[in-house]
């Protein structure tokens, strides 16, 4: 009973902790700054502009972002910045898996036939990086499990081709990384001219390859699902051994991971490719 009073008073109506209120603020201020392109990828807001931005006294910032720090739901960055830390994620990742994007990606591969021998996943853009909303992963030895909640850098992966390919100029500028990321393998696409290559040839047709760039002996193929013209909201990426990768294969594939993002778009209501 005791824990009932301290949300509701005397009167029974709603009491909130404006400490916890505070907080809340902080955290939705930073999201935000990053959500509209005001920031950077990996770059954070200091303290007398969340101050400032948020109308709070900046020694009640401080504390907060002290034991938000503390919490892992912000980072603070090298140069007195926070940005939002990885606690925040692992709990957009429970909301997530009950999105209804995610529930639309289950019931196309449960239709999709012939797909069971591949990996198959789901995955969105934040910054530079892809993180995987959600995975069906098969038996073949690809060297690597997908894990919803799991980031790679964009560049390398195909549904990170995928959706960078099918951005506006504008947009795709917010999602590219400011320093390109170390290689994973020998054949990580290296420069920016290379990527605009692979991502030319993605939207010509209509899917995005890895091949062996995230993980050597595994070929990925990947295409984007879109809520409106050039705003990807989603990728899904089909994931093979690199021996059975023969262009036949390629292209029968691709046609077929198109084919399974366009009826996610379709069961959400959005554009198909």
């Amino acid at each position: 009973m005791d824990g009932d009073k301290t949300m509701i008073d005397a009167e029974g109506s709603l009491k909130l902790v404006p400490a916890v209120m505070r907080a809340a603020q902080i955290l939705d201020q930073i999201a935000r700054a990053t959500q509209e392109g005001g920031k950077r990828s990996g770059e954070g807001m200091k303290l007398s502009e969340l101050a400032r931005q948020t109308a709070l006294p900046k020694s009640s910032v401080h504390g907060l972002c002290q034991t938000l720090v503390h919490l892992k739901l912000l980072k603070l960055n090298g140069d007195g910045s926070f940005s939002m830390g990885p606690q925040s994620v692992r709990w957009a990742n429970v909301f997530l898996a009950q999105s209804d994007i995610v529930e639309a990606f289950h019931e196309a591969v449960a239709e999709a036939a012939g797909l069971g021998a591949y990996t198959l996943t789901l995955s969105h853009l934040e910054g530079p990086e892809v993180i995987y909303l959600s995975c069906r992963n098969s038996s073949a030895p690809l060297g690597i499990t997908f894990r919803i909640g799991m980031r790679v850098p964009a560049v390398f992966t195909a549904t990170g081709k995928a959706m960078l390919a099918a951005m506006s100029p504008r947009e795709l500028t917010q999602h590219l990384p400011s320093e390109w990321p170390d290689p994973v393998t020998p054949t990580s696409v290296s420069s920016l001219t290379a990527l605009e290559k692979e991502m030319a040839e993605a939207v010509i047709k209509g899917y995005s390859l890895d091949n062996g760039q995230l993980r050597e002996g595994m070929f990925c193929i990947g295409a984007a699902i879109c809520d409106r013209p050039f705003h990807p909201v989603a990728g899904i990426a089909l994931s093979m051994m690199a021996a059975e990768a023969r262009p036949d294969i390629i292209e029968a594939m691709g046609k077929r991971v198109r084919a399974l993002a366009d009826n996610v778009a379709e069961r959400m209501g959005w554009v198909a490719a």
